[in-house]
């Protein structure tokens, strides 16, 4: 119940206007594209106004009795970190966000290019498996075209992108 019960909380954060949206990310994420991952925790990637900036959010969770732990909020049983408004970058992975229906609910998702591309910006040995287990099924042009768009001037993006196909072949 803890996903569906930390779902619902994070619809109503943003029907009553303290996010003004959201994406889930990581392991839950990579699950939804059929890559099975072990996961602890819901890392959910937020859009916020200036007002309503991280502090709140966490005053918010304090006044509703919320269990928090270290940057863990817990929504029921539910662990939930929030990354809010991290750059470019993860902003346009919230916009571009999926929206999939499930038990007369709905929950935004990172797209899997998008997915892809945070996975290559963390770049952690589980975010190497991660990736590996994605690649087959995003869209390679909509993929490069991410990667180019947010690159930095050392293209790290690019070089980490190679490293992972030099490692599949």
């Amino acid at each position: 119940m803890g996903f569906q019960e930390a779902v619902t909380k994070l619809n109503e954060m943003k029907k009553i206007g303290l996010i003004q949206d959201y994406a889930i990310g990581g392991g839950y994420a990579v699950n939804l594209y059929d890559v099975p991952q072990a996961t602890y925790d819901l890392d959910v990637y937020v859009i916020s106004s200036p007002e309503n900036d991280l502090s709140k959010l966490y005053d918010h969770f304090r006044k509703d009795g919320s269990i928090i732990k270290n940057e863990h909020i817990f929504i029921g049983d539910m662990p939930v970190q929030f990354f809010p408004n991290l750059g470019p970058l993860y902003n346009n992975a919230v916009e571009e966000a999926r929206t999939i229906e499930f038990n007369d609910i709905s929950a935004r998702f990172v797209d899997i290019e998008h997915l892809i591309v945070l996975l290559l910006t963390a770049f952690r040995a589980k975010d190497k498996i991660r990736i590996k287990g994605l690649l087959d099924k995003a869209n390679n042009d909509v993929l490069l075209r991410l990667i180019e768009r947010f690159d930095d001037k050392k293209d790290t993006l690019s070089e980490r992108y190679r490293k992972i196909l030099e490692e599949t072949d």
